[in-house]
């Protein structure tokens, strides 16, 4: 009986509906890689609302202005500078945790009334789901690695599992933006064996393309008269955010050519040079032959920016990943954050498919990962022989009716 109610709801609501759509606010991935939804879903006729917090939410109101952005609370975690403690944090901020799924569980059908909600799409929140109407979960991590040393990966791995498994049993439909075959960006994490009845792939989500163009091929982005040897992009949460962007300044001021830094800050002035005018727009901020930081850079901004750019260093977390694909860049350098076993994973995955190099940061060498990295085929490996005329709107209409 509940999945005849979803279904006629879902084709009952099909001309029209009020979607709720929440990222996490752990980093700005979540919020990212929402866009090119969002904008499927304008584009097919429904109203969305957004609720979000933290600098996720900051992103969205610059990407949006037009929508109601609402605030959730946050889930308040943070991680540890050290890597051997990290697990232990992470585990003792379990309750918080557990304490941010079940506050959300009593918000949410308060949202759906006030707000005449008929579907709602959670990225990345377990506690947005609700009886009253159908429930969609993204999430690239079907399969959790637990962080620490073997021993203890060994011992939490089966329970993590089970346990994400049972968080999710009640969402209607689950999510993964990922390729469906055996060619992806996601692996293990986003391809479990045995699969899950209820996931559906909906491709990566690249805010940088058009959501009609196949992924058949790469977005092909026009960087005008814009030029950047090396672009470095800073994200994820704190303290490793700091950390990360202060390693990449120091050996960035180090080298040659024409340098961006992008820090990962929105909501702060745009301005990149001490001296430079906050009214210049960023791309005619950019000065050769040196080092330009900026706070953030706008969806636009950045495009032009990744499309010029010779050389990337980036964390490798999944949004920076897809976003990567999406264009079919190359000379690639991935620094997972230390004990993020989802990053070091996906970058050992990724750099074993030929697509990026990663390095560890603690063995940090810019130098030494970009030399190798011009040596890989990169991104645009995914498009070969790829004849697939799938995009995202298109997916995203047909997976919401």
């Amino acid at each position: 009986m509940e999945h005849n109610f979803y279904h006629v709801r879902l084709q009952d609501c099909s001309r029209l509906m009020r979607i709720l759509i929440s990222p996490l606010d752990w980093g700005l991935g979540h919020a990212t890689r929402d866009i090119p939804i969002i904008r499927a879903l304008r584009r097919a006729g429904h109203e969305v609302i957004i609720f979000a917090s933290g600098a996720g939410r900051r992103l969205l109101q610059g990407e949006f202005p037009d929508l109601e952005i609402g605030e959730l609370p946050s889930y308040s975690m943070s991680y540890s500078k050290s890597k051997a403690l990290l697990p232990f944090w992470l585990l003792a901020q379990l309750p918080v945790f557990i304490f941010s799924v079940f506050r959300e569980r009593r918000l949410v059908n308060d949202l759906v009334r006030d707000h005449r909600i008929d579907l709602i799409i959670s990225d990345g929140r377990y506690g947005l789901k609700t009886a009253l109407v159908p429930c969609i979960f993204i999430t690239h991590q079907l399969c959790i690695l637990p962080p620490g040393p073997n021993w203890l990966r060994s011992l939490l791995s089966a329970p993590i599992q089970s346990l994400n498994r049972f968080a999710l049993r009640d969402f209607k439909k689950i999510w993964v933006p990922d390729f469906p075959g055996a060619v992806n960006l996601s692996g293990r994490l986003g391809h479990p064996n045995p699969a899950w009845p209820p996931v559906q792939y909906i491709f990566p989500l690249c805010r940088f393309r058009e959501n009609s163009l196949p992924w058949n091929r790469p977005a092909e982005i026009d960087a005008k008269d814009l030029k950047i040897d090396l672009l470095a992009l800073v994200s994820g949460p704190e303290p490793q955010r700091t950390v990360f962007e202060k390693m990449l300044t120091e050996a960035l001021k180090k080298m040659s050519g024409t340098r961006a830094l992008v820090r990962g800050l929105p909501g702060q002035p745009v301005g990149a040079h001490r001296d430079a005018p906050l009214r210049e727009l960023p791309r005619q901020m950019v000065r050769e032959n040196e080092l330009n930081v900026f706070d953030h850079l706008s969806g636009n901004d950045l495009t032009q920016f990744l499309a010029a750019a010779d050389k990337v260093v980036c964390r490798s977390g999944y949004t920076s990943v897809m976003e990567l694909a999406g264009l079919g860049k190359r000379n690639i350098l991935l620094i997972p954050t230390p004990g993020q076993p989802e990053q070091e994973y996906l970058g050992k995955h990724l750099q074993k498919m030929g697509l990026a190099e990663c390095q560890e940061q603690e063995a940090f060498s810019i130098e030494i990962g970009l030399h190798t990295a011009a040596e890989l085929p990169g991104f645009a490996l995914l498009f070969q022989n790829s004849e697939t005329q799938t995009n995202t709107s298109d997916l995203v209409k047909s997976f919401v009716l």
